[in-house]
C-alpha cells in the first residue's frame, strides 16, 4: 500500500460522481460521524500520516475506529454500492 503513495498511478482511479455519490451515502455520513467522534482528532492525525507517505501510520491510527462493529457494518453497505 505505501508503494501506492509514492506511486499515484496504483490508486485505484474514481470519478468525482463515483465519490460523491460514495460520501453523499447515509452509510458514509454515519461513517464520518463515527470517525469524528473524538472531535476528528484521530482523522486529523491521518491526513498528517497520509501527507508523510506513511500508510501503515493511517492505519494505525485508525484501525481503532475502523474495526468497531458499527464501522464494520458501515464499510460493508459502502464497499457493496
Amino acid at each position: 500500500m505505501k508503494d501506492a503513495v509514492k506511486n499515484p498511478s496504483k490508486n485505484p482511479q474514481f470519478s468525482p460522481e463515483q465519490v460523491k455519490k460514495v460520501l453523499s451515502s447515509p452509510e458514509a455520513q454515519q461513517l464520518i460521524a463515527l470517525l469524528n467522534r473524538d472531535g476528528g482528532q484521530s482523522l486529523q492525525r491521518a491526513a498528517e500520516e497520509y501527507r508523510r507517505g506513511n500508510t501503515s501510520g493511517v492505519q494505525e491510527v485508525l484501525k481503532p475506529l475502523v474495526e468497531t462493529q458499527e464501522a464494520s457494518e458501515l464499510l460493508k453497505k459502502i464497499n457493496g454500492k
